[in-house]
């Protein structure tokens, strides 16, 4: 019998993992979070190895072994197999069930199994355990499941009994470890049953008692590293390869306030130099390894033990190269210059705020200024940096954000990732919580200074507005897949342009959300920034609209351009009443007189917008007119704009087209981040401006009104504009519940009257537009009546 199958990291189906956290609501934080770290593809929501793996071995002859972020024998599997060994009991283990669920099945089904732990070092959800849970119960019933690691500690700290006893049921599994470290209560849970002995004999554990779950007593476990080294003799070396993740301490000696880590694994304790070259020496005899992982929190705490390693590594000439947490508050330029010898490439900077103050309120010891001069030191010797930062902790502000904007800007670290802060009951700050006013938990929380929503507009401006560092997707994507790619022949600058491309993708995707897929062009230089075999680096340099500089460029233009507005509506309903909710869509059509078109030099796009916003400016009896304008200008894609337009009545025709032109120009030009930047009242409010009123529309495109009405629902008219074999037609699509058909008519025959001024008669002065009535052939007095209104200010 084996004692216990031990199962290692399990990927769950990430589009059930989508679905699920989208079903919470598209605007939750939870699901914002994911949202920046996947697109949608081949009707499926994929990430970024997901996309990799897809365009790298396409039309390549198979059978493939696909690139991902656990390609390595799994921490926990070398350190419970030791340990478990250490104890004379039996293992066997599945590293990686999701890639290896044929030899998973086989154990289920022939194997004489009596437990399978499952632990949930990195399940922040349920759901990867309820599919493990759920693949075992399919093929085996007899082995006893054991669920342990932090996602069980933590629901017990911080749940009350009946909800724990809900989540344990949920499950389904047949036995929890719920203290700090686990491998000992495990152990003696094996032991119990094999022996027939009384479970509530063995402390830490949870059991099946009748319909609930029994907990025996709580007890502090410590295994100490010294006394239980992994044993890498156990495992067949040519599963190592050539990676290995190992830990030279335990817990963190820090107590940062949005941190519960050092609260669960208890008084910080580390290897001495010596233990660690025993380990090292080990490794180096598989013969495979080339690159370490130090998963320590704090891997240079303390200073002088850090120093000695590094100089005991470049004494035994590994030859690893490696990546590690670091403090930059607790290194030095002699430390890092160590560290490039020794072979680092890169390091993990828990950076969290660029702000003095926020730093001050987390409980970090580092300051701005230790950044500023360590990322510098780092990239000169040869080390890349990830910064991870925490937006929305209690006292944050648009200023304190904007200075952590600054210190990326200025630093340049390699990579960068800002999430939203997770309001965590197991967590120092939560004792503060009333001084800072904070209610709610997890993702959704306000406090005095910001709310959940705001700090993920933030974040989103983050991934938008950075230019000096690359953002790095989490979800199977991590500052280790950046060197496990470079081992497989990826360049670092290659790496750099594949995340940058399928950032430029989400970033598509968040600026156009009813789009199904990624863009043509778009699509294209991902595939082949995907082709890292292929000699010939291709151009893959993303669109420069999709720039840190142009989303800030485009936050200034759009700040500006509506800073003094007042939210107005263009559209008044015909009986003087708003309706109460949506009504249906109708239409009618006009053509344009050849006449009118023919005439050289005449934009006939232009002119009609200008003769619209004439129109508009009389139904409103506002001379500041806003208009969501959907126009080709020159070779770049269509853009819905929301344009604002200034009706003077003592300017000239000609002066007030030039004026359009230039607007229209102009909002191009920023166009990609109008309606993501105008129509969000969070982004809005930081530019100290107000949302504008979008209820009228100008198209100018084949049979694409209706589709945008369909977009934007607060529009009530739109213009439309198409060619035709005759010429041109004019279309006026409109809400029945705000016009009916006769006033549409007369607004039809009212514009071609403008539009005819406008063609004919440039150098009228606009008041004088409305003389121009007389003489057109109008069904009634109501349009002279309306032209009238849009000059009598």
């Amino acid at each position: 019998m084996t004692d216990c199958l031990i199962i290692g990291f399990y990927d769950a189906d990430f589009p059930a993992y989508v679905d699920m956290v989208r079903s919470m609501g598209a605007e939750a934080g939870a699901y914002r979070d994911l949202a920046l770290a996947f697109v949608e593809y081949d009707n499926k929501p994929q990430r970024s190895m997901d996309l990799l793996n897809h365009f790298y071995f396409q039309d390549k002859p198979g059978p493939h072994k696909v690139f991902h972020n656990a390609d390595f024998i799994w921490p926990v599997v070398t350190t419970l197999s030791s340990y478990l060994k250490k104890q004379g009991l039996s293992f066997d283990y599945v590293n990686l069930p999701h890639l290896e669920r044929e030899k998973f099945k086989e154990l289920l089904l022939n194997g004489d199994i009596l437990t399978i732990a499952i632990t949930s070092t990195l399940y922040v959800s349920a759901h990867p355990i309820l599919e493990i849970i759920s693949f075992i119960r399919q093929y085996n019933q007899k082995a006893k499941i054991v669920v342990g690691g932090p996602y069980i500690s933590n629901q017990i700290k911080t749940a009350e009994p009946e909800v724990n006893q809900q989540v344990f049921k949920y499950l389904g599994a047949d036995f929890y470890v719920f203290c700090q470290e686990g491998e000992q209560a495990l152990v003696n849970l094996i032991k119990a049953l094999k022996n027939g002995t009384d479970l509530d004999q063995v402390d830490n554990i949870a059991y099946r008692r009748g319909h609930d779950y029994h907990m025996t007593k709580s007890s502090i476990e410590s295994n100490p590293l010294e006394e239980n080294p992994i044993d890498y003799t156990l495992f067949p070396r040519d599963e190592f390869g050539q990676f290995v993740t190992l830990r030279t301490a335990k817990s963190c000696p820090f107590s940062c306030s949005f941190c519960g880590f050092p609260q669960r694994a208890g008084k910080y304790k580390y290897l001495s130099v010596e233990h660690t070259e025993r380990e090292l020496d080990a490794i180096r005899d598989l013969g495979s390894v080339t690159t370490l992982t130090f998963i320590d929190d704090t891997f240079n705490v303390p200073k002088a033990r850090f120093k000695e390693m590094l100089r005991m590594m470049i004494r035994n000439n590994y030859g690893f190269k490696w990546n590690c947490f670091y403090r930059s508050d607790h290194g030095d330029a002699e430390a890092i210059e160590l560290m490039g010898k020794a072979g680092c490439e890169g390091v993990f900077l828990g950076v969290e705020s660029g702000s003095d103050q926020m730093l001050l309120r987390m409980n970090k010891t580092a300051r701005r200024k230790d950044y500023l001069e360590a990322i510098p030191l780092l990239r000169d010797a040869g080390i890349s940096t990830h910064a991870s930062l925490i937006i929305g902790f209690p006292g944050e502000t648009y200023d304190t954000v904007a200075e952590t904007v600054d210190l990326i800007e200025t630093a340049k670290p390699d990579f960068y990732r800002a999430q939203l802060w997770y309001a965590d009951p197991i967590t120092p700050i939560w004792d503060q919580r009333e001084q800072y006013g904070v209610k709610g938990s997890a993702f959704s929380w306000s406090h005095n200074t910001m709310d959940s929503a705001t700090a993920c507009d933030l974040v989103d401006k983050l991934f938008f507005c950075i230019e000096n560092s690359i953002w790095l997707p989490q979800f199977g994507f991590e500052q280790w897949s950046t060197f496990y790619l470079q081992r497989h022949g990826m360049s670092l600058d290659r790496v750099r342009q594949f995340l940058n491309c399928f950032n430029t993708a989400i970033k598509e995707q968040m600026l156009f959300p009813d789009r199904t897929t990624i863009s043509e062009p778009l699509l294209e230089k991902l595939r082949l920034s995907c082709r890292f075999d292929e000699r010939d680096a291709p151009d893959v340099t993303p669109d420069p609209h999709f720039t840190g500089t142009a989303y800030l460029a485009a936050e200034k233009f759009w700040g500006e351009e509506f800073r003094d507005v007042v939210p107005a509506p263009n559209i008044r309903a015909a009986n003087g009443e708003t309706p109460d909710g949506p009504g249906s869509w109708s239409s009618l059509s006009h053509s344009v007189e050849s006449s009118l078109l023919n005439r050289p030099g005449i934009d006939v796009p232009l002119l009609m917008l200008a003769a619209y916003a004439i129109l508009l400016s009389g139904m409103s009896g506002r001379q500041d007119v806003v208009i969501l304008s959907h126009v080709k200008r020159g070779s770049e894609e269509p853009s819905d704009l929301p344009l604002r337009l200034l009706v003077k009545n003592d300017e000239r025709c000609s002066e007030f087209i030039a004026r359009v032109a230039a607007k229209l120009n102009l909002a191009a030009e920023h166009g990609l981040y109008g309606l993501h930047i105008t129509t969000n009242p969070l982004r809005m409010d930081e530019l100290g401006c107000r949302c504008p009123v979008l209820d009228a529309g100008y198209w100018f495109a084949e049979d694409l009104a209706e589709k945008l009405s369909e977009t934007h629902e607060s529009l009530k008219l739109i213009l439309n504009l198409s060619r035709n074999d005759a010429g041109a037609e004019v279309s006026f699509h409109y809400r029945t519940d705000w016009f009916g058909w006769e006033m549409v008519d007369e607004l039809a025959f009212s514009l071609m009257s403008v539009f005819q001024s406008l063609v004919e008669k440039p150098g009228l002065v606009m008041s004088e537009i409305m003389l121009s009535f007389d003489d057109a052939d109008l069904k009634t007095d109501s349009v002279n009546s309306l032209a009238a209104e849009a000059f009598n200010f």
